[in-house]
């Protein structure tokens, strides 16, 4: 069975609907997990469990199992690969700690991939106040700009997402927020 029609199966098994069309998802849970970090993380709605990976980011990794990971992103955020995963604990909590009240996903079952034995599906995710994860953790210095990026069904549409979080980006090495606030080095 190729990639696609996987994928497809997948999204028909796990939410009843194909490829390609946005649904949102309101009132939506996190649940701990081992495989939780800043931008994957387990949900849970009406009765059905989730895996989920933010677009436009990637935030520290938290297991050491990943070294070349690491090693990549100790050269983008310009800390010491020991300290990554130090910053990849903080964003992993950051993100449940914005996540403990009900939130609201949109996605479109394309499939993020990963080495779970769980499927992982992009998303954009708002906590309960309405604020986009993936501008907040950029935001606060504890992810970067990158990976698989998507037209938000609400807007703006990915070249808008992709400069709105280039901006945060200058406003948290301004404001030395998180990986760039000098702790990590």
């Amino acid at each position: 069975m190729n990639a696609c029609r996987l994928s497809i199966l997948l999204a028909l098994l796990f939410a009843g609907t194909a490829c390609a069309e946005w649904v949102k998802l309101e009132g939506v849970s996190y649940r701990g997990n081992p495989s939780n970090d800043g931008d994957s993380f387990h949900v849970f709605h009406q009765g059905k469990s989730y895996f989920f990976r933010l677009y436009f980011v990637d935030t520290p990794e938290t297991q050491a199992r990943l070294k070349e990971r690491i090693d990549e992103q100790a050269q983008v955020f310009g800390i010491s690969p020991k300290n990554v995963q130090k910053l990849g604990k903080e964003a992993e909590e950051f993100t449940k700690d914005r996540l403990k009240k009900p939130f609201t996903v949109w996605t479109e079952w394309m499939d993020a991939q990963g080495d779970s034995a769980m499927p992982r599906f992009f998303a954009f995710v708002r906590d309960s106040e309405g604020r986009d994860m993936a501008h907040e953790l950029v935001g606060n210095g504890l992810a970067r700009v990158y990976g698989a990026q998507a037209d938000h069904p609400e807007g703006p549409n990915r070249n808008g997402q992709w400069s709105l979080l280039e901006q945060r980006v200058q406003q948290a090495k301004a404001q030395q927020l998180g990986c760039w606030s000098g702790k990590f080095k």
